[in-house]
């Protein structure tokens, strides 16, 4: 009898760690800015925000050392705050130097329609803390590729937006979309 109840929960806890969604779950995480739930894991690790105006701080943390880990960061300002699509874009890019290669697509996701933007060039970099737009002195990063979201909602939109080296970027990009995504993944 107890040989049948250990054969038993050894074969339940075998069960349980090879089933994905089981340990899928007890690795992920998540976070709801707006009415959106972010969800991630590894290896995405959650940092604390380094300013109030961001909703939430992330690095992706590549397993490759040869790569850079880069920082994702999202934006919410409530109702009617940050700006609209447009405007956030031509921000977004008035941050590169010169004209950079850029690409902006709508995606249908959950019923919204989520703006992506992905532009390439040399980055003007500011100091750690200062902002893009506080008019301090700016650091140009040639071969800098910046992916950013904005999923629109009546409470407000929410921003992400994220930088890097470009190899760094493109290394990652299918988890940054996969972020993007989690909201609207059933």
């Amino acid at each position: 009898m107890v040989h049948a109840m250990k054969a038993t929960l050894a074969l339940l806890a075998a069960a349980l760690l090879l089933s994905p969604s089981a340990s899928l779950r007890a690795e992920e995480d998540s976070i709801k800015v707006s009415e959106f739930t972010f969800t991630y894991g590894k290896p995405w690790v959650r940092q604390q925000a380094a300013s109030s105006m961001r909703a939430g701080q992330f690095l992706y943390d590549h397993e490759d050392e040869s790569l850079e880990d880069i920082e994702l960061v999202i934006f919410f300002f409530g109702a009617g705050g940050g700006g609209g699509i447009q405007a956030n874009i031509d921000r977004w890019l008035g941050q590169f130097e010169g004209a950079p290669e850029s690409k902006v697509e709508e995606k249908e996701m959950g019923g919204k329609k989520v703006t992506l933007l992905t532009a390439k060039g040399t980055f003007l970099d500011t100091m750690a803390g200062a902002g893009p737009f506080s008019g301090g002195p700016k650091t140009p990063k040639p071969d800098t590729t910046m992916l950013a979201a904005i999923l629109p909602s009546e409470q407000g939109a929410v921003f992400l937006k994220l930088t890097g080296p470009t190899k760094s970027v493109e290394a990652m990009r299918e988890a940054f979309d996969a972020f993007v995504a989690s909201p609207f993944v059933q």
